[in-house]
């Protein structure tokens, strides 16, 4: 189950994050038959009806793509519009990828790059008083161009990434969500009693210099991202199998490092060395 506050302005866009953000959940533990989402939406009476009637279709839409559907849900008054959902899958236990079992030796992996939270918060400041400062700093075109990266990410499915996960069996994954790549990776650290290096970190191109603008904490491992990739711990000889079932279908993957025995306490952290990649996303 995740719910948010809207995170962009078009109703349908905004329907199809929330349903890709709710399923993450699913395919972060590589389950692969979805069966349905129940909607939640939370919203002031005064609120158009045209705006939740729009973010049902585009959830909906979202799960037709999967092969499943929005089939109920509730909802309620709130003062601030709040849009979420429940998702259910199918999956037989001996098939679940759990965040607790990352092995020594193992090989980091991610699915989208990271920045979402940068990106669409120029996207907010361009609309109102923050504007000047803002294209004073960066050009709109850049900003633009960063925030349709962030929405394609947010819109796009992680059911192929389950099903790679299904295909090389994978030791442990998680979704990065808002607790940033090291608040994630530090979960599946502890779990897993070992630790986790980082080495090689793929972000939307420019959102390093958009984050310090901001003050986010993106290049300290801790910027929040909605519905974001998967991260996912492989025997390093399946690294390549993974990313190439991914490549097969037109989606990108990064090695980001390794994981080895702790030295302490369990942890995850960047290497002394660590690089940021500027990628952009299908």
């Amino acid at each position: 189950m995740d719910v948010f506050t809207p995170i962009i302005d078009d109703p349908f866009t905004q329907g199809e994050i929330v349903a890709c953000n709710a399923t993450n959940d699913i395919f972060a533990m590589g389950v692969t038959d979805v069966v349905s989402l129940q909607a939640l939406l939370a919203y002031p009476a005064d609120l158009p009806e045209e705006i939740p009637a729009g973010i049902l279709r585009g959830m909906n839409d979202f799960m037709e793509r999967l092969g499943a559907s929005v089939t109920g849900g509730q909802t309620i008054k709130n003062p601030v519009p709040v849009f979420g959902g429940i998702a259910l899958g199918v999956a037989h236990p001996n098939d679940v990828v759990y965040s607790s079992g990352a092995k020594p030796g193992d090989v980091v992996l991610l699915t989208k790059p990271l920045g979402i939270q940068s990106a669409m918060r120029s996207y907010r400041d361009l609309q109102d008083e923050k504007r000047d400062d803002l294209i004073e700093a960066f050009s709109e075109y850049e900003l633009i161009r960063m925030q349709d990266v962030a929405v394609r990410i947010m819109t796009k499915s992680n059911l192929e990434v389950a099903q790679a996960m299904r295909h090389v069996n994978a030791h442990a994954a998680t979704d990065v969500t808002g607790f940033g790549l090291l608040g994630h990776a530090g979960n599946v650290a502890s779990l897993s009693c070992v630790d986790i290096i980082f080495d090689r970190i793929p972000v939307i191109s420019g959102t390093i210099e958009l984050a310090n603008f901001f003050g986010h904490k993106l290049s300290q491992g801790f910027g929040a991202e909605t519905a974001g990739g998967m991260m996912v711990f492989v025997q390093s000889e399946k690294a390549n199998q993974f990313a190439e079932f991914l490549d097969e279908r037109n989606l990108p993957c990064w090695t980001l490092g390794r994981v080895k025995k702790p030295v302490g306490d369990p942890s995850a952290r960047f290497a002394e060395d660590v690089q940021y990649i500027e990628a952009d996303f299908p």
